[in-house]
């Protein structure tokens, strides 16, 4: 079906844009979203899981074989890829079918520059969509990435998607780059997200996974739900061919604190790129992914033609119910049958060398962290920056209104049961403004406060829309800190619009604190790797330690950066990075919507 911009409308099929890309070869790609609640094992299942055929008919989705709401675009989980080269200009065409929810699409990987007002967070570069938005861009950033909801929780209950921009030609270590092999990992909940969110804050309910799904595929093998059978539902299967090397893009597309560990079995991972970023190679056994993350890797198939596991182990909250996700690797020649090991969940690394360890620096001799990684494409950082950051992530024991009321049930006062600390940054809460400051910049924005000034408090808890102020130009450093006090989660970061060098990062131990890290770093403590720097948009923060970061702030506009953990940014873990002035910006596009409040005077 041919659309009014010259391009072909996707229908979740194969899509003309997903071709072997080609100098001068650009194309206007467009993409029909339609967001609506669905449910999995619903009519269009017919009888599956009893008929395991029937899971795989169209707008069937069998997730884990457990019957749970979600939210889908075309009624897909995933939902339909983005596959396009360079250069082409992306339209995505969003219609909001849900009953009584807005929504948003952020390009996750993608930097917006010229196409600001697109990167789709609501209140800080447009309003929510009530009913329709059209998303058009060209796709500037190549590399593995993905899109996804920016409203609420609804990326964690199914609102997101590959998208992979690929360029002309291709590096000479793989043989091999299908569509076919990009594969979302994804912890998944076996009831509705925000009902999880609700009963962790509110009725003293865990935060801990399900089950982990890879392309929306799984089994729910641990059957730790009450009155739910294991069925045998399919799971995601790639097919190589013996004797090539095939380029696999990972993409952890996690809501909740479940770093997973990668590998397969009897095959090397040589990993070529991270981010969207080429690296110089690297072979490991395993690699650690984190929430927003994403990883290229080269897999040779140098193995007997058989069927082997693609593993994916959870971490920290996807300990508790042992979430193991597993994919088919199958060579050309191999049945059509599971592998015949057991595919159990297995909360450690495999023997051998792993790449991005949890909550290490690297220090250990079979570990290799984003520090120890090099650019493919040499680089050197200049010694000192324009402006620095210091930013600590933290859990606090706070009386914040969301969850408590200081005169009747304050946190101090209620049992351990019904404690829940707050999300915070340097002790703030971030609020989003009424408007965007982006495409509204002349409304009211009283709820802004700028970085390093006192933000307004309630009692103990403090909110604010914290801003972090770079002139454009400008070389800026930031120093994020995981405090760590409260159990042993990292916190993976991503900033939009950019993508930085990781020059440093640190493990001080269960826990730090701000002061701490500026007392090493005023000691010279913080040794940073200022040549070939690997760079990414996405990045860990060991708990009880530090990462740092540098990148040049040339992308003008206002970007949000943020914990990428669903429960950790929705209360509050986040803020805004303002590079530029209005003058330095793209015209606001003629039509787009406005919001704000509406408090006349009585």
């Amino acid at each position: 079906m041919r659309g009014t911009h010259g391009g072909v409308v996707s229908t979740g099929q194969s899509h003309e844009c997903e071709r072997r890309c080609q100098q001068g070869d650009h194309r206007t790609c467009i993409y029909k979203f339609n967001v609506q609640e669905y449910h999995t094992l619903g009519r269009a299942c017919f009888q599956c899981p009893s008929v395991v055929s029937d899971c795989t008919l169209q707008d069937c989705i069998a997730a884990d074989g457990v019957a749970r709401s979600l939210l889908t675009v075309n009624r897909q989980l995933p939902g339909p890829a983005i596959q396009v080269c360079k250069g082409d200009r992306v339209v995505v065409d969003v219609f909001n079918w849900l009953l009584s929810d807005t929504e948003s699409i952020h390009f996750h990987g993608q930097h917006m520059r010229d196409f600001q007002y697109y990167d789709g967070v609501p209140f800080i570069t447009q309003c929510p969509i009530q009913k329709t938005f059209r998303y058009d861009f060209i796709a500037a950033t190549p590399g593995t990435h993905w899109w996804h909801s920016h409203v609420g929780v609804h990326r964690a209950d199914g609102v997101l998607g590959a998208f992979v921009v690929r360029e002309a030609g291709q590096l000479q270590s793989y043989d091999v780059d299908s569509a076919a092999h990009v594969l979302i990992l994804q912890d998944w909940l076996n009831e509705s997200t925000l009902e999880k969110f609700a009963g962790r804050l509110y009725n003293a309910d865990d935060d801990f996974a399900s089950n982990i799904l890879i392309n929306g595929k799984g089994r729910n093998l641990a059957v730790k739900t009450k009155g739910v059978k294991q069925a045998r539902t399919p799971l995601e299967v790639v097919r190589v061919t013996p004797g090539l090397r095939h380029r696999l893009r990972l993409i952890n597309a996690g809501s909740l604190s479940c770093p997973m560990i990668f590998s397969v079995d009897h095959h090397k991972l040589t990993i070529i790129a991270t981010d969207g970023h080429n690296i110089v190679p690297v072979t490991a056994d395993s690699l650690v992914i984190y929430s927003g993350e994403r990883f290229d890797v080269v897999l040779d198939a140098d193995q007997p033609i058989d069927n082997y596991w693609i593993r994916v182990n959870g971490l920290i909250d996807c300990e508790q119910k042992k979430c193991v996700g597993g994919a088919v690797l199958r060579y050309e020649g191999a049945p059509g049958t599971d592998p015949a090991a057991a595919l159990a969940f297995r909360p450690y690394y495999p023997p051998g060398v792993v790449v991005n360890p949890l909550n290490s620096d690297g220090a250990a001799l079979m570990e290799v962290s984003m520090v120890e990684l090099q650019a493919f494409d040499p680089c050197v950082l200049q010694e000192h920056v324009d402006r620095q950051f210091f930013l600590a992530f933290n859990f606090n024991a706070i009386n914040n209104t969301l969850l408590y009321r200081p005169d009747h049930y304050p946190y101090n006062a209620v049992s351990k049961t019904w404690r829940v600390k707050k999300p915070q940054v340097n002790n703030l809460t971030f609020v989003f403004p009424a408007s965007p400051p982006l495409s509204q910049p002349l409304a009211p924005q009283p709820t802004l406060c700028p970085y390093g000034q006192e933000a307004p408090c309630d009692g103990d808890h403090c909110s604010c829309t914290y801003v972090l102020e770079a002139a454009l130009g400008e070389e800026v450093e930031m120093v994020l800190v995981d405090e760590g006090t409260t159990g042993a989660e990292n916190h993976p970061f991503h900033l939009h619009g950019y993508s930085f060098h990781v020059v440093a990062m640190g493990h001080l131990g269960g826990k730090t604190t701000l002061a701490e890290v500026k007392a090493l770093e005023a000691a010279g403590g913080i040794t940073r790797k200022l040549t070939n720097a690997v760079k990414k948009d996405s990045v860990t923060i060991p708990d009880g330690g530090y990462t740092v970061i540098r990148f040049t702030a040339d992308n003008p506009g206002w970007w949000l950066m943020h914990c990428h953990l669903t429960f950790h940014s929705e209360l509050g873990m986040a803020a805004v990075l303002h590079v530029g002035n209005p003058s330095d910006l793209p015209q606001v596009p003629q039509g787009f919507p406005a919001c704000g409040t509406f408090m006349p005077q009585l």
